[in-house]
């Protein structure tokens, strides 16, 4: 998730990969916490890693989306044409992906589109537990650098919880992460989560979800459940986005009922602000981390 973009960026080896590829910094289409975007030409985009990103972190990548493109689904996932380093930076040629996102798109979508919109975001959220995923004997982090791995779901939202808030700025340092785990309930089997599915992560032709973007570090061998309640959870944060209306919350809210899902929506809530408090680098998120766990309203 990143809910900062910055259009010229004054980073040396980010411009030395762009210069050696011929692309311009405005060609950027999209900045995550792993790595800028920009588009080379309409058939392919160029991924620059940030400074410390491995081509190791990108093969392990590479080879996760191998495996949950066994998966017949009803959207598109990144695919790595080319990987390289130049002057020490990171940067991963990928086929360019139809749509725009789902976040630009509630910019403009209106009436009955925007509705189905938001019901085609939640139903890819909750589609992204069928996504094919070998068995692998825990619960945990499929591809972090440093992975938790446990025997137990409610084991890793704790340690994970833990590990995010004690990495985090001093306000968060009285929170406890375990009755935030503790609020969840243990997982009905192992499957693939991704745990960043926003709309800023999910492309659209305006009515379908075409792809879904961005499966890095918080990809998770855990309960299916939570991706489409933390879909939920994100759409209603202004902070994160920006472009969604009360409206489009009371209708995912519906949703989440209708699956039934919405009674765990607080304690999710709760437990992803917790995770999140690992993005330092990023003030709106930190700003809603803030609100959801040291309000008092």
């Amino acid at each position: 998730m990143q809910t900062v973009r910055v259009n010229f960026p004054d980073d040396r080896g980010l411009l030395d990969v762009l210069a050696r590829f011929g692309v311009r910094p405005d060609d950027v289409l999209g900045h995550g916490g792993e790595a800028w975007v920009y588009a080379l030409d309409h058939a392919r985009v160029l991924r620059v890693l940030h400074a410390g990103g491995t081509v190791d972190h990108v093969r392990r990548r590479s080879r996760l989306i191998d495996e949950l493109t066994r998966s017949r689904v009803a959207f598109d996932l990144p695919e790595a044409l080319d990987v390289g380093e130049i002057n020490g930076r990171v940067f991963v040629v990928e086929r360019r992906l139809a749509g725009r996102s789902v976040m630009a798109e509630l910019r403009v979508a209106d009436g009955s589109r925007r509705a189905r919109l938001i019901e085609a975001h939640l139903e890819a959220a909750a589609a992204l537990g069928d996504l094919h995923l070998d068995p692998r004997g825990y619960y945990g982090d499929l591809i972090s650098d440093d992975p938790i791995t446990v025997d137990t779901w409610r084991m890793y939202l704790r340690a994970k919880a833990a590990a995010s808030l004690s990495g985090s700025v001093a306000d968060f340092a009285s929170i406890d992460p375990s009755p935030l785990a503790d609020a969840l309930p243990d997982a009905i089997g192992p499957a693939y989560v991704h745990l960043d599915a926003f709309t800023g992560n999910m492309l659209t032709d305006g009515q379908r979800i075409t792809a879904v973007l961005d499966f890095g570090p918080t990809s998770v061998c855990g309960d299916r459940r939570l991706d489409p309640i933390a879909a939920v959870v994100y759409l209603t944060a202004p902070e994160i986005t920006p472009t969604a209306t009360p409206a489009d919350a009371d209708l995912a809210h519906s949703w989440l009922r209708g699956a039934g899902l919405d009674h765990w929506f607080a304690a999710a809530q709760r437990w992803l602000a917790a995770f999140w408090t690992f993005a330092i680098d990023d003030p709106l998120v930190l700003r809603w981390c803030r609100r959801v766990l040291l309000s008092r309203n």
